[in-house]
């Protein structure tokens, strides 16, 4: 806004406080033909010429305009009572604005999981701004606040010292902080898209109008009750997204750290029948219909006379013949009846080994033979 704009903002605000003391309804009556006149003429002003040098201050043109409309002055009016109201439309505005901006905060560290928390600052903010809506884009009753002027004086701190540095250098971030803004309520808009559709398209009509509402806030403080909040919602969705990728990455870390369990091998099975008996030659599938290859190879041994190795028999064929060498020959000899001693104590349900009995069979001694595993 030029400066042009801003006196007539100004010249229009000072009316409005020369008029306060009337209904709301009728100096909006008052000020509504007032506003384009005071407009069309600052148009008309010469370069050095003023809308007071032409109208007169604004308590003058409006105490004119007061007397056209058939009102009483205001200095022929008695006042109704003399307590101080505490609780004015300015200042219930005001106070819902920070409500809302606070609430937003809070809305937006769980907008993620539950979107429709968002409509309890909403509704505040629209109370709020209707209060004060028809009171122009100055705002001049809000800036005129015991609590605003504090504040002000908080925020201008004297010149040359740390903190006026600090301040003058965090207003010039405020542009990168608009697109920031935007960017992280795209961010959540985008995290919502596949969960809550209303969800997407309010967060994500939020982000597109609050690249304007940061410089349009500047000249018109109606904005504010868009922008603070938007602000607001940005950090505590980036709140959100801090806690589920921390979290996300300790999963991923308590995972990468689980061994998961201890398998156990084995060397060979032994199947036995109900009667104890040891079978041999039994091929094992699993219920895929593949076969259960024994885990460790064995190479094929030669008969020692450099002629033919030894047939190849399944890897899945059970039990597994034992390789032995003597005087540097190799024989396949095959395996006792008796199973291994480490599964003796394990029951034949859960083993398939027969517990010990006198009517057991004794290891036989069995000749080498020339049947090979395969690897």
């Amino acid at each position: 806004m030029n400066t042009q704009a801003l006196g007539v903002e100004h010249y229009l605000a000072g009316m409005r406080a020369a008029l306060d003391d009337l209904p709301p309804n009728e100096v909006a009556e008052i000020m509504e033909d007032t506003e384009a006149h005071v407009a069309e003429l600052s148009t008309e002003l010469g370069e050095d010429e003023t809308l007071e040098q032409r109208l007169g201050t604004p308590e003058q043109y409006a105490q004119e305009l007061r007397q056209a409309a058939g009102y009483p002055s205001r200095t022929e009016r008695l006042p109704v009572t003399t307590k101080k109201q505490m609780l004015t439309r300015p200042r219930a505005a005001a106070w819902g604005l920070v409500a809302a901006t606070g609430i937003t905060v809070l809305a937006g560290a769980a907008a993620l999981r539950e979107p429709a928390v968002l409509l309890l600052p909403a509704v505040i903010l629209v109370l709020s701004l209707a209060l004060v809506n028809d009171r122009g884009p100055v705002q001049q009753e809000i800036m005129n606040l015991p609590e605003t002027i504090r504040l002000k004086q908080w925020l201008t701190p004297e010149a040359g010292t740390p903190a006026e540095r600090a301040i003058t250098y965090l207003k010039s971030l405020q542009p990168a902080w608009w697109l920031v803004r935007a960017g992280l309520l795209g961010l959540g808009a985008v995290l919502l898209a596949g969960r809550d559709l209303l969800g997407f398209l309010a967060i994500a009509a939020v982000a597109v109008v609050s690249v304007f509402a940061g410089p349009r806030a500047k000249v018109d403080r109606r904005w504010l009750w868009f922008s603070l909040p938007a602000s607001a919602l940005a950090v505590g969705l980036l709140f959100q997204v801090i806690d589920v990728t921390a979290g996300q990455l300790g999963y991923n870390a308590s995972r990468s750290s689980y061994s998961g369990p201890v398998m156990q091998t084995y060397e060979n099975i032994y199947v036995y029948d109900e009667n104890n008996k040891l079978l041999t030659n039994v091929t094992l599938y699993d219920q895929d219909g593949q076969p259960i290859n024994a885990p460790r190879s064995y190479s094929s041994c030669g008969r020692g006379d450099g002629t033919d190795p030894d047939p190849v028999i399944p890897a899945n064929r059970y039990p597994r013949p034992v390789i032995d060498y003597q005087n540097g020959t190799c024989y396949t000899v095959a395996p006792t009846v008796t199973a291994p001693s480490s599964a003796s104590s394990s029951s034949p349900s859960t083993t398939g080994t027969p517990p010990s009995s006198s009517g057991s069979a004794t290891p036989s001694s069995v000749p080498p033979t020339s049947v090979s595993p395969s690897k």
